[in-house]
């Protein structure tokens, strides 16, 4: 049995969008914690502060792979839209080619 796979490229589109959103979102978050933990340096000295810094900066690098991951995969969900819009626009100029 034959299964059909049915793409509308503007849901493509539509979801591409949401996923930067929120990619912006994650990363202002995540910002947003290390300008906390930098304030908290000054209220809160010593070496559990500094072992507490530590551990949360060890993570930079996972957020910021996130969020480019993220952005990444909103780009090929625009990209397969683009794709898919432009594969239709050819089937149908070609078939308006056809001839009785």
């Amino acid at each position: 049995m034959a299964r059909s796979i049915t793409v509308e490229p503007a849901k493509l589109e539509t979801t591409a969008n949401k996923i930067d959103q929120q990619a912006a979102d994650y990363e202002r978050n995540y910002k947003a914690l290390f300008n906390e933990v930098e304030g908290m340096a000054a209220a809160w000295q010593g070496a559990d502060n500094q072992a507490y810094t530590a551990q949360i900066k060890g993570f930079m690098d996972d957020f910021q792979k996130m969020t480019q991951l993220m952005r990444q995969y909103s780009e090929f969900l625009k990209m397969s839209a683009k794709t898919y819009r432009d594969t239709q626009s050819e089937v149908i100029n070609q078939a308006k080619r056809l001839s009785n």
